[in-house]
């Protein structure tokens, strides 16, 4: 498997996102977006494509995609999160 560092078009700043996780003991969060397809950040906003069917429910559902934006708000000065389907990534998303 590729390193998700290399899936996206800022790996310093998507590996700030893991580690804060990580410290944060996001387990969940943390394993899924280790997965990623794909990542892009664009101006304010984190574009994800996540893995596998299981992982976008997962990244979808309100509460879990409500602490996952705020995490990562915090983390990399975001304004906001899209999660892709395959296909739409990220333009479409």
């Amino acid at each position: 498997m590729t390193d998700s560092k290399s899936r996206g078009n800022n790996p310093e700043l998507w590996q700030k996102l893991l580690e804060d996780l990580d410290e944060k003991l996001q387990l969940g969060l943390l394993d899924r977006l280790r997965r990623v397809a794909a990542y892009h950040f664009e101006s304010d906003i984190l574009f994800i494509e996540p893995a596998n069917p299981e992982d976008a429910t997962y990244l979808t559902k309100g509460a879990t995609f409500q602490q996952l934006e705020l995490l990562a708000q915090d983390a990399t000065n975001i304004r906001e999160i899209r999660v892709c389907s395959k296909g739409t990534f990220p333009k479409e998303c």
